[in-house]
């Protein structure tokens, strides 16, 4: 069951991921694919996913035969749950897929033990790619680790019905701070029938922390450490409390047990929550729970301004080659059709995020619906207002999110004071970095 919290969080930290040590350019093993001199290649495939995924990546495999009918490439799709367990498996034994889709959360882990290939230098075209979103994907020691499948960026949802019934407007999320925010929502709370709450409770939410302490000048990680001091992590808790105390969210129990609901049975889908966040590739499932739609904003920010929002352009997802490649040069061709074939891009649409190639984006958005545009729409407005990219999640990183829920949550239950819970996530996150 996809969870609000783990929709959000797009996964958990990776068991058994120190078997990776094997994985190095000189280990044993190979990946399973094969080349031959007569330029045919068999190559393996790997993605988490969703049936809609599935069906647009084996029509996007099936539409490559047009390109090169002498590659044969082999699906392996799983599901989140099990792609990770599954990876480290394979990895540590020399059988890593030849293609994979990545997640950032991870990039380092794979890339810092030598399993992937620097696309870049195997000659990979990133000439068409928006400003930002190439960085993303390169590891010091590696280059270009990954190349996104797609770009997102953190965003609030708006329920415009709930809004309009508490006789509240939308904020201008141009100029809306944090305390702008929890007010606009205690309005809501006290304007509408008991149950009914103005926002989430957002304290647990690694996306939103991210922004909170970027805009505070600095950052979840910097130089494979913490990039944040006890002192932010501590304000972000006090926010954090001050939005069930005020009444403006649900209390501890509630929020706990929203968090773990399916996304079609939250507060917000049902129509008990006006306000909640979300990474932009998720606009569209939210909207189709929403019988009005749902709106796009920034969030807010400690000025009051929009350039200072801090926003950056996150990857959705990216696709990775091995580097023991059965066959780098077929792999990488691959690769290069998935993000920068427009024909590709019409097939795969905006389900893995919005393009980065701005001719493959320029080529799809006329066919997009409009839930759709909206994910794309988000992206543009926010161009111009974007910070530099983020550090990517270092080794150990991936542990976060559940380090973050565990201090909310124990704050929110009056076990921690805000302090407390600062100082134990930043002792935690450090902990977990080695």
């Amino acid at each position: 069951m996809v969870t609000r919290r783990s929709a959000l969080a797009l996964g958990l930290a990776v068991p058994g991921l120190a078997g990776l040590a094997a994985c190095g350019p000189n280990s044993s093993g190979g990946s399973g694919g094969g080349g031959g001199e007569d330029g045919a290649a068999t190559l393996r495939l790997a993605w988490w996913g969703n049936p809609t995924r599935d069906e647009n990546t084996k029509k996007v495999v099936e539409a490559y035969k047009e390109v090169d009918d002498a590659v044969t490439i082999n699906l392996e799709p799983g599901e989140w749950s099990g792609y990770w367990d599954k990876l480290a498996t394979q990895t540590a034994g020399g059988d890593f897929p030849d293609i994979v889709q990545m997640d950032e959360k991870y990039l380092a882990e794979y890339g810092g033990r030598g399993a992937l290939l620097d696309l870049a230098g195997a000659g990979l075209t990133t000439d068409d790619f928006v400003p930002g979103s190439v960085e993303v994907g390169e590891l010091p020691d590696v280059g270009l680790a990954a190349i996104n499948a797609g770009l997102n960026a953190f965003a609030f949802l708006i329920n415009p019905i709930i809004f309009e019934d508490a006789g509240v407007d939308i904020p201008d999320d141009t100029t809306w701070t944090w305390d702008d925010l929890i007010d606009t929502a205690v309005k809501i709370s006290e304007n509408t029938d008991k149950g009914t709450y103005g926002m989430t409770q957002m304290g647990s939410i690694q996306g939103l922390f991210q922004v909170y302490v970027r805009q505070a000048g600095q950052d979840q990680y910097k130089d494979g450490a913490a990039g944040f001091d006890a002192k932010t992590a501590t304000s972000w808790f006090e926010w954090s409390k001050k939005i069930q105390d005020s009444g403006a969210g649900p209390d501890a129990s509630v929020s706990v047990e929203d968090a773990a609901q399916a996304m079609d049975q939250s507060l917000f889908a049902t129509g008990k929550v006006a306000t909640t966040v979300a990474w932009s590739n998720q606009v569209v499932a939210h909207d189709g729970l929403v019988p009005e739609g749902v709106v796009v904003l920034r969030p807010p920010s400690m000025e009051g301004s929009a350039a200072a929002a801090q926003l950056w352009y996150k990857a959705s997802m990216y696709w990775a080659v091995s580097a023991k490649a059965s066959d780098p040069e077929a792999a990488v061709a691959f690769v290069d059709f998935l993000v920068n074939s427009p024909d590709a891009g019409k097939i795969l649409s905006v389900e893995r995020g919005v393009p980065g190639n701005m001719t493959v984006r320029e080529a799809i958005v006329p066919d997009l619906d409009e839930p759709n545009k909206k994910a794309v729409d988000f992206l543009e407005s926010i161009e111009s207002e974007l910070g530099d990219p983020p550090e990517i999640t270092p080794q150990g990183g991936g542990q976060f999110e559940d380090i973050l829920t565990r201090a909310g949550e124990d704050m929110l239950f009056g076990t921690l004071t805000p302090e407390e819970a600062g100082q134990r996530l930043l002792d935690d996150l450090t902990s977990a970095l080695g």
